[in-house]
């Protein structure tokens, strides 16, 4: 399977904020075990304001970076990104 994560055009992807928010999205899925995005979004939001240091960066601009890390953290918590599992359980 291919994860394929967004790339913003501009080349700033790998500044300091956006590594932020990608680790603010990883940590979160421990912070909000079993927790839905769409249950949590909004107080990973609140969470973006205190990690995100001097970045000038709002939620908005970081929203996908964020939510693309919770996404594969999820998968591997649940044992889905080893490559004797299969990535989706038959129905």
């Amino acid at each position: 399977m291919l994860i394929h994560l967004h790339r913003p055009a501009d080349n700033d992807c790998f500044d300091e904020g956006r590594t932020r928010a990608r680790m603010l999205g990883e940590v979160a899925t421990d912070m909000y075990p079993g927790a839905s995005w769409q249950a949590v979004e909004s107080q990973v939001a609140t969470d973006w304001h205190a990690v995100r240091g001097t970045s000038p960066l709002t939620w908005a601009d970081v929203r996908r970076d964020a939510h693309a890390a919770w996404q594969v953290a999820k998968l591997e918590h649940d044992g889905r990104l080893q490559d004797d599992a299969p990535v989706f359980r038959a129905a």
